[in-house]
């Protein structure tokens, strides 16, 4: 692994005058070392490192077109070799067996440059980053987890108690923040990893239940959100739509959280679901609304991201859920509202008016997501036209990242998000619709398919990644502790150039903080101008990259039995052996085989683990060998492996043989599922 330059985290804000940005120390001179923007010939990308079998793109701005790249590693030895175009190098190809380090060296008319050492690995980004997103969730919690230290009640529109400003569970987060929603798709797309993740330091009290010790920490997290919204009687509808995500998961999360829970948050939706009061609470609610969420929303947010469209169709979708899971009569009520919103985006919105899309800022991700959930669940219930105007979504997001970061900008003459209403800044902050770009790009590219759009939409949608890791003309990370052991990313040498400390949020050094990213004025490329406008971290900028690393789980996962010749499996003896095999983001621990577990369920039968491990270091892929003799499982009976829950699930599905079928010629297909 390469030799990293590390900074302990918040060591450079001593003495720093409250709510002022603090800049970081560079410890390199400007111009001469590798990634440097101010370099002759910059090379910048990824500093940490890119994942197997997804796109490796970097940005050499200063390169003339046909000026030549390699790729070496450590030794000097040249990897990959490749052309400039449009000052773009792709490497993409390049899925070398070992790690790196590696180096992208670029040669032109301006000279020789070279980037930072980054590393190729199997699902790098979600490997460096899933851990720190939990911490920061942890970290960034109201009265810091001790709810026994709240000394008055949250105040609409005003800052409130010191510790809990402007929030309700987390600080600084407001009713849009959507902190339990993404927590949630976390977990139910990848629960074998955060089942692993534990914050032994992490503070939970006063509230009126107690998780065991041992519970996985998302767990903790999204009990902890849902009480403390309990207590205070929230009624805002966003803040509803997270009670939402908790009652329709809670199958998923009853191992962890008491039913007592569950009936409390059940009981509280569908006494205030259609209710139109939203006086518990709400901040910067620029866009005048009632909390009455069967209605259709027919109100655009501000920049802000307070009132995104779209944001109600998937929580009235999962209320639909929870109510027929209920024995409800009145279940219809919450689909028809998610049929009647869904239909008004569909056949209103104007996609070409960035105001809707890129300027709803971190929280641009439901309407997507939304839509796409909808789609995908209810096929035949989601309003037609949903699939075109996904399409033209994903049309418009390609043709304006079309240009040498493949960066999506707000407009044809815009980069970067405009000052808005509320907004408090001339350059608003708009690190979050970076981080949160992926989710609503690789829910398109699922319900795209193979139209050709769906690739390019990957490729952008690890663009913005890379954005947050150095591949921007800052050629820094978003975050000002990247470079830190304790609360950073592996493998980045330089952090944002500043954090604010002591803004509303506290949340100057907390783990995996996303604190700023280039403004219009940087790009396409002016690194000179250095760290203009406004930069401070905020948890919805954070719940955006979650819901994202949910998204990213999503879109890599795949699911494939195969039988003893090697065939997929399709009809197997019931005494036979097949060999399931997993790929997910489940290796938290480059130096360890990881391990997950997949669901084994024979007809209707309650459904039983499997320990898939990992086939080898830095291996994409988890296998198990499933002995049939031990499902009992009768002749035609089927058998479906998952991974996974709800919308996010993957199934493989095969059949036991009769007594009287030939398995000697295998299908090439199975009977169902994704693999």
């Amino acid at each position: 692994m390469k030799v990293r330059l590390l900074v302990a985290a918040g060591a450079l804000i001593l003495g720093a005058v409250p709510g002022a940005a603090v800049a970081a120390a560079d410890p390199v001179s400007a111009g001469t070392a590798a990634g440097d923007p101010m370099a002759a010939q910059p090379v910048l990308l990824n500093q940490s490192g890119f994942g197997l079998g997804e796109s490796k793109r970097f940005t050499a701005p200063r390169a003339e077109d046909g000026a030549r790249f390699t790729v070496t590693d450590a030794s000097g030895a040249v990897r990959y070799g490749g052309k400039i175009k449009d000052g773009t190098g792709d490497f993409t190809a390049f899925d070398p067996g070992d790690t790196g380090d590696f180096v992208v060296t670029v040669t032109g008319k301006a000279g020789v440059g070279t980037s930072v050492p980054f590393g190729i690995g199997a699902y790098w980004t979600d490997r460096v980053s899933y851990r720190r997103a939990i911490e920061f969730m942890s970290g960034s919690r109201c009265y810091f987890g001790d709810y026994t230290r709240k000394t008055t009640d949250p105040v609409s529109d005003e800052y409130g108690p010191r510790e809990c400003m402007k929030g309700v569970a987390w600080r600084d987060a407001a009713q849009y923040s959507k902190e339990i929603q993404t927590l949630v798709d976390m977990y139910l797309a990848n629960p074998s990893a955060f089942d692993r993740i534990h914050v032994n330091s992490a503070v939970y009290k006063g509230l009126p239940v107690t998780l065991p010790e041992g519970t996985p920490e998302i767990a903790r997290l999204i009990h902890w959100g849902v009480e403390v919204l309990l207590e205070e009687d929230v009624n805002d509808p966003q803040l509803k739509e997270q009670l939402a995500a908790f009652a329709f998961a809670y199958p998923q999360l009853k191992k962890y959280i008491p039913v007592s829970v569950y009936q409390r948050a059940i009981a509280h939706l569908f006494a205030t679901w259609d209710d139109p009061a939203r006086d518990r609470y709400s901040w910067q609610a620029l866009t005048p609304h009632t909390g009455d969420l069967l209605q259709v929303y027919t109100q655009v947010g501000t920049g802000k991201g307070e009132l995104a469209p779209g944001h109600s169709v998937w929580p009235n979708v999962m209320m639909y859920e929870v109510a027929k899971r209920e024995g409800r009569d009145d279940a219809d009520r919450y689909l028809n509202a998610a049929q009647k919103q869904a239909s008004w985006l569909v056949d209103n919105l104007d996609l070409t008016d960035p105001r809707v899309t890129k300027g709803q800022r971190q929280s641009e991700h439901v309407l997507i997501t939304g839509l796409v959930q909808f789609a995908g669940s209810y096929p035949d219930k989601a309003p037609r036209g949903v699939t075109r105007f996904v399409r033209e979504w994903a049309r418009i997001a390609v043709e304006r990242s079309d240009n040498l970061w493949d960066f999506r900008r707000y407009s044809a003459d815009r980069w970067t998000i405009p000052a808005f209403t509320g907004g408090g800044a001339d350059d608003p902050n708009e690190v979050g619709n970076v981080a949160g770009f992926s989710a609503p790009a690789l829910a398109a590219a699922r319900l795209l398919g193979n139209d050709p759009l769906a690739g390019r939409l990957r490729e952008i949608a690890t663009a913005q990644v890379d954005n947050l890791f150095g591949r921007n003309p800052a050629g820094r990370h978003a975050s000002y502790d990247a470079p830190s052991v304790t609360a950073g990313f592996e493998g980045v040498e330089r952090g944002w150039y500043s954090e604010y400390y002591g803004g509303a949020g506290l949340l100057e050094g907390e783990s995996g903080v996303l604190d700023g990213s280039p403004k219009n004025g940087l790009y396409p490329f002016s690194p000179e101008k250095g760290n203009i406008g406004h930069t401070e971290g905020w948890v919805a900028f954070n719940t955006a990259w979650n819901e994202s690393l949910a998204w990213r789980a999503v879109d890599q996962t795949r699911l494939r039995v195969t039988a003893h010749d090697g065939a997929p499996a399709r009809v197997v003896k019931a005494d036979e052996r097949v060999r399931v095999e997993l790929s997910a983001p489940l290796n938290l621990d480059a130096e360890a085989l990881g391990e997950g577990t997949v669901e084994v369920r024979v007809g209707d039968h309650p459904a039983k683990p499997l320990t898939v491990t990992q086939t080898a270091k830095n291996s994409k892929t988890f296998s198990a060998t499933l002995d049939m003799s031990t499902l009992h499982a009768k002749p035609r009976e089927a058998i479906t492996v998952t991974y996974g829950h709800a919308p996010f699930a993957v199934s493989y599905s095969f059949t036991v043989a009769g007594r009287d079928q030939d398995v000697s010629a295998r299908s090439r297909r199975p009977l169902a599922g994704r693999g």
